[in-house]
């Protein structure tokens, strides 16, 4: 614990309206608020709400903000400017008009939207405006508890990793910042120009030259009848005025879940890849006769879906399987001359087979949209056709550079109308193409540990199976392994190394006889995640190796973890 610091914290905010909270800090409590500076990475900080230099606070947000003004200003970039958005999460308004405000007090143009907005909006009102950077207060589908300051790069994604690295010593140097006085009268701010309706405009148009199969649409979407929940968060209004201009007549909001609220109190967390997020939208489908259900998460730039099956039971589509959907058919539907598509390593080895199948390049990036983005940044002279990351975040146009969930939400809705074209449903789309393309199985598992020191077990898995590369997950013997922190790739059987060609990151990649094994532990949670794949000649015997290498990796990594 940074005790000198909560004793500064103590004195400086003796007598305001902050001292009670924070003099009733107490125990783990008190440990964790003063346990050290959040930690301002890639993707910028998140954490709980709360007081405490490793929380989510206004004091901690006038840090980072004052930091990033020091940078811009330090680089020259002022006139440009910086756009900023915020969610529906507890206090994330109040945050963005502090951070408009402050950076407005330095000197910068910003650019704030009036009301709540997503994170594809933010990345496209970057490029849209030529700005030098960007903010959005979010803390994605995190539970209640959170949120988050992300910034974002002039090239509309998140900031790159120099560039974060820089920023974070501005942010270090800044340490008068209890002292930082900020105000919520924004219109006092000459520098703030307010956004609105007009930029949403120029946004949708965009959205709408991104579709492929008008003529489906045209034909069908009177037809298709759609649930769909933003789960309290800001895709309500965009999803669906674009289901709306697209011409689907029948969409049914979950009013329980239709304003924005950041306390979410109808789901355990607000998140579309949970099937408990759907549990309303369940019952109101029912009602509707609903063909499918879309979700999007509090900022819209992740969209879950779920699909009624043979038996008329609702499945819940993976990431993957969205994923590859909505790639076979943007592919089904593009001009594909010098094409290429780009997913993380960590998706399903379907995407590969089916961007062979239409001839296209398949790009493989790290786990962080980013580096989706830095592809079409880098890759001018070729023709970006899609990106994809499984958990659930997915991007068909160039003119946003990060996951978008507003225009996934209008790309499946496409798609269940082509599928009505053919007598089909999503769901059978899904199906065939498990038939076209291989019987894949995939899994994440998540692994957190909120405890305190939970940090440090997580990175001890990754340290120790880094040293002592397990030989074999249960009957799946290893045959190559990828330390894409060391830059190696080695093969067990034949002792051979290579380089590996990724960037460097604390990720662990091990090919066994019967799929993929990746560990990725989280840059800013007491988080491991295990990606799981594996290919098998029918669903069953898909499952079957997917059960036995989850077992086997389970099997090595439980003991260190209670280490």
């Amino acid at each position: 614990m940074e005790q000198k610091v909560y004793e500064s914290w103590k004195k400086a905010l003796a007598g305001t309206e902050y001292a009670e909270e924070l003099n009733s800090l107490c125990g783990e409590a008190l440990e964790e608020a003063f346990l050290g500076y959040l930690e301002f990475g890639t993707a910028g900080m998140r954490g709980k709400l709360g007081l405490g230099i490793n929380r989510m606070n206004t004091f901690t947000v006038r840090r980072s903000t004052q930091g990033l003004a020091n940078f811009i200003k330090e680089e020259g970039l002022s006139e440009k400017g910086v756009a900023i958005a915020y969610d529906s999460r507890n206090m994330s308004k109040e945050f963005a008009k502090e951070t408009a405000w402050l950076l407005a007090e330095n000197g910068i143009k910003v650019y704030l939207y009036e009301d709540l907005r997503s994170v594809p909006q933010l990345s496209f009102t970057i490029l849209q405006l030529g700005c030098a950077a960007g903010v959005v207060i979010t803390a994605s589908h995190n539970p209640k508890e959170y949120n988050g300051y992300k910034v974002y790069g002039a090239d509309g994604g998140q900031v790159a990793p120099d560039d974060a690295k820089k920023i974070t010593g501005y942010i270090d140097a800044v340490e008068d910042y209890l002292s930082i006085k900020v105000s919520q009268n924004i219109e006092e701010q000459e520098n703030i120009t307010i956004l609105g309706q007009d930029m949403d405009e120029v946004y949708y148009e965009k959205l709408m030259s991104i579709l492929s199969h008008k003529e489906a649409l045209a034909k069908n979407a009177k037809d298709l009848r759609i649930v769909y929940t933003p789960l309290h968060g800001s895709g309500n209004k965009p999803v669906r005025e674009m289901l709306r201009r697209i011409g689907i007549e029948h969409v049914y909001v979950v009013s329980e879940q239709e304003e924005p609220n950041g306390d979410f109190p109808t789901v355990i967390v607000p998140n579309p890849e949970s099937r408990d997020s759907y549990r309303l939208a369940f019952e109101l489908a029912k009602e509707k006769n609903a063909n499918m259900i879309i979700a999007t998460d509090p900022d819209s730039d992740r969209m879950g879906a779920a699909v009624l099956d043979g038996k008329g039971e609702w499945h819940l589509l993976t990431g993957n399987e969205i994923g590859c959907l909505l790639m076979d058919h943007v592919l089904s539907g593009k001009n594909k001359e010098h094409g290429y598509i780009v997913n993380s390593v960590v998706s399903t080895l379907m995407a590969d087979e089916v961007a062979a199948r239409y001839g296209v390049k398949s790009i493989k990036v790290l786990t962080g949209f980013r580096f989706i983005a830095e592809q079409i940044k880098l890759r001018t002279e070729e023709n970006f056709l899609f990106g994809f990351e499984e958990s659930y975040g997915y991007l068909a146009g160039d003119f946003v550079r990060d996951k978008d969930g507003i225009q996934a939400a209008m790309l499946i809705a496409e798609a269940a109308c082509v599928c009505m074209e053919k007598g089909m449903t999503l769901y059978d789309l899904a199906e065939d193409m498990y038939q076209r393309f291989g019987f894949y199985s995939d899994e994440v598992i998540s692994i957190t540990r909120p405890e305190l020191g939970g940090m440090d077990r997580i990175k001890n898995v990754v340290a120790e199976l880094r040293e002592h590369n397990p030989v074999e997950f249960g009957e799946y013997a290893v045959r190559e392994v990828t330390d894409i922190e060391k830059g190696t790739v080695r093969n067990i059987l034949s002792g051979e190394r290579s380089e590996c060609t990724f960037p460097k990151s604390n990720v662990l990649m091990f090919m066994t006889a019967g799929g993929r094994v990746i560990l990725r532990p989280s840059g800013t949670e007491p988080k491991l995640k295990a990606y799981l794949s594996v290919r098998g000649s029918t669903r069953e015997e898909s499952k079957e190796k997917l059960a036995a290498l989850k077992a086997g990796l389970m099997e090595i990594i439980t003991p260190i973890l209670e280490q």
